[in-house]
């Protein structure tokens, strides 16, 4: 790698993990893989050895769990600034319990496990980084359980379209981000004919435009007002 190539992607690495110095982003770099993936590429399928985590450069991507056979359905997104992997981590469990997608065209570093604790061993902050990512991530889970208990149909897609809006914002047309009518449907626990009807009528609202697979956020205080709003 030349020169060049190499302080640009430790920049990369060190947004995430602000507590680390270049020494030792130098070193996890090192150890570390740079891969550009293709918008449908899978990344890692479910039964796949577990040895890395990967950070997102730029891109988005989706997590599937089989449920049945021949039959998955989607539990979360990640973009730019995330990472994923995290989980096995901990957990030192040996294998992906679901498979990763790619929905756009992607940028990730690849850094094996054994050189995270390496450096976990003699800056124990580096554990501090990945927990807050955790923390921020199950507090999403949460929120979404909880909606599905006390929320309406139209709350709940509201604040589906909210919590994926920032995977959307500010991305080049060319590179966007599509997502299928069971794609929503399985983030907010609604069947796609429920989707389709509750679409239509935020839409009559004014708080979004096109079709669901193809949507455009019109008035994101709307939304917010709509995703808050008391059952009648």
């Amino acid at each position: 790698m030349k020169k060049s190539e190499f302080i640009i992607s430790t920049k990369k690495l060190a947004t995430f993990f602000p507590s680390l110095n270049s020494e030792e982003l130098d070193l996890l770099l090192q150890s570390s893989t740079e891969l550009k993936v293709k918008r449908e590429q899978n990344i890692f399928v479910a039964g796949e050895k577990a040895y890395s985590i990967y950070f997102i450069v730029s891109g988005c991507v989706k997590f599937t769990n089989e449920c049945e056979k021949n039959k998955s359905i989607i539990s979360s997104l990640s973009k730019d600034g995330d990472c994923f992997g995290i989980l096995e981590m901990f957990s030192k469990s040996p294998y992906y319990e679901r498979t990763c997608t790619a929905i756009t065209n992607c940028e990730l570093i690849s850094t094996p496990h054994v050189a995270i604790t390496g450096i976990g061993e003699k800056n124990c902050s580096v554990y501090l980084d990945f927990l807050r990512k955790v923390c921020s991530h199950t507090g999403m889970l949460y929120n979404r359980i909880e909606g599905v208990r006390y929320k309406t149909a139209r709350q709940r897609l509201a604040s589906c379209f909210l919590e994926i809006y920032p995977y959307f914002t500010k991305r080049d047309p060319s590179n966007k981000v599509y997502l299928t009518r069971s794609d929503f449907s399985d983030l907010s626990d609604m069947t796609p004919e429920t989707v389709s009807r509750v679409f239509s009528e935020i839409k009559k609202l004014g708080a979004v435009a096109g079709s669901i697979t193809d949507f455009e956020i019109l008035d994101i205080n709307l939304l917010k007002e709509i995703s808050e709003e008391k059952p009648n």
